[in-house]
């Protein structure tokens, strides 16, 4: 398969990173929650109980995807455009985003 599709989803997940991050910060600065990454659209916040818990509960989850969806696309741009990485290196850097995506989605789904 060509390279031009890996770089590309590369790229996606560099920005969903950022945009996590972003999200992350705005809870932690202004206590706004980003609903497109948190919540389903048949959840709505003004009915939650307990929305300063969820908060603490899901903010350093967020922090650790954001981080972890920005080092994968950075290391996938990385092996694609600068230098080969070692093939267990990429491996496991995947491996570990995609362990980190679903501990999250799960959490995710317990929080609310």
């Amino acid at each position: 398969m060509d390279n031009s599709i890996w770089s590309v989803l590369d790229v996606i997940f560099v920005g969903a990173g950022i945009y996590v991050l972003y999200a992350w910060v705005m809870m932690k600065t202004k206590g706004e929650i980003i609903t497109s990454i948190l919540m389903s659209k048949d959840v709505e916040l003004r009915k939650c109980k307990d929305l300063e818990g969820y908060k603490a509960y899901i903010s350093p989850k967020m922090l650790i995807l954001g981080i972890s969806a920005l080092v994968y696309g950075t290391a996938g741009l990385v092996n694609t455009y600068v230098t080969p990485l070692p093939g267990v290196a990429y491996g496991i850097v995947m491996v570990l985003f995609l362990a980190v995506l679903i501990w999250f989605a799960l959490a995710a789904r317990k929080g609310v």
